[in-house]
């Protein structure tokens, strides 16, 4: 798949449902290979945009999940954890939903446990933040395309085994309902939230290259808290 951004075109990292089958809930239920999304990494618009970025430590990326569901398990991301930028600290991310609608689960281990699961709804135009010590899976729970955008600080590799080691996150998003994974044993109830624009976000994230100082937080979370402790609504 190709992505047109501004005068620039970039090709498609493609994750295959195959690629998905350590994280799924029915693996054996994958009875023919397909696509189940594409990643644009490193996006920008032009030249100029490129090194602003990457002066600031920062990544723009570009992704879109199609529909599907494998044995009813609605189609998501691995999922992933970030390392530690300073102790006490992983790194943040920021999302934004461009079109359709995701769900963001979000869990924070501590001492080998669950401490916490958060499930966020995020709908077009919504930026979904994801603090610091929590991995993440992207779920679209809908008939249509979801498409998000996400900045990231650039210097780090993300963490996927702790995900492969438990067979997904702690819970599956399955025919419309949230099923415990079995391979948690501590894993807490669900809190759901929506997302608040702590960022001031008027139309398309992509535009915060040219306030690319909003975005310190993404690189020093540890001096940027509040963003993270007004981050959602509790619902």
């Amino acid at each position: 798949m190709e992505f047109v951004f501004g005068k620039k075109v970039f090709q498609s990292e493609v994750r295959k449902a195959s690629d998905l089958k350590p994280v799924l809930a029915f693996p054996e239920a994958l009875k023919e290979d397909f696509d189940a999304y594409y990643m644009f990494r490193d996006s920008f618009k032009t030249d100029e945009e490129a090194e602003i970025i990457r002066n600031a430590g920062l990544r723009y990326d570009y992704t879109v999940i199609p529909p599907n569901n494998i044995g009813g398990e609605s189609i998501k991301t691995y999922g992933h954890y970030h390392p530690e930028v300073v102790r006490g600290f992983t790194y943040p991310e920021v999302y934004q939903v461009l079109e359709g609608e995701a769900l963001f689960i979000l869990q924070k281990p501590s001492n080998g446990k669950i401490e916490d699961v958060i499930v966020v709804e995020g709908k077009k135009w919504d930026t979904v933040i994801i603090p610091p010590n929590y991995g993440h899976v992207t779920i679209n729970p809908t008939e249509s395309d979801l498409i998000t955008a996400n900045w990231v600080c650039r210097n780090f590799s993300s963490i996927y085994e702790p995900y492969t080691k438990r067979r997904g996150a702690c819970y599956y998003y399955i025919n419309g309902e949230w099923v415990r994974n079995r391979n948690y044993d501590d894993a807490p109830e669900i809190r759901f939230a929506k997302p608040k624009n702590v960022l001031d976000v008027k139309g398309d994230m992509y535009d915060l290259v040219y306030t690319i100082e909003k975005l310190e937080f993404l690189v020093k979370p540890h001096e940027h808290q509040e963003i993270f402790e007004n981050a959602f609504e509790v619902v």
